[in-house]
């Protein structure tokens, strides 16, 4: 973590937590920092396995896309993928069409979605949209230990 990114979760810290501060309960806020945010923000998650994506689309419209889109659609399902890069989400757009209400692209995409933890939402990043799903693009991937939080909260 970066010096800016310490200073970010430390005033987010010291904002919402402010009785654990007090207190010097490092672990609390290690917790806290480590769980997802309240309320709840999407992100893109970096390593989204097959089974959970090949779960999201309804496979009621398979055939009337195209063999070469068949074909790619299988070479997405080898691997887990990072849904933070645009070039994957595109590939979802490319095989399945536009991401639009109720496609199968936004399905997909949906699929690709984490909830982005405390710690992660106070560090931020860019909100990135493909067709109508939208996720944060993580300047930090992560929680924080006991450690961390002791470190930067005492002089």
């Amino acid at each position: 973590m970066t010096p800016a990114q310490t200073a970010l979760v430390k005033t987010y810290v010291q904002a919402n937590y402010a009785a654990h501060v007090a207190k010097s309960e490092w672990s609390q806020i290690a917790d806290k920092l480590s769980t997802d945010a309240n309320p709840t923000v999407k992100a893109w998650g970096e390593s989204v396995d097959s089974n959970t994506v090949d779960d999201a689309p309804d496979y009621t419209t398979f055939d009337a896309i195209s063999a070469g889109k068949r074909d790619s659609w299988g070479f997405l399902l080898r691997t887990s993928r990072d849904f933070t890069r645009a070039k994957v989400r595109q590939w979802v757009t490319d095989i399945w069409g536009n991401a639009t209400a109720g496609s199968n692209s936004e399905k997909i995409l949906q699929a690709g979605l984490v909830n982005a933890t405390a710690a992660e939402v106070a560090i931020g990043g860019t909100t990135r949209t493909t067709g109508t799903v939208s996720g944060l693009d993580r300047d930090y991937i992560g929680g924080m230990g006991v450690q961390d939080v002791y470190a930067m909260m005492t002089p």
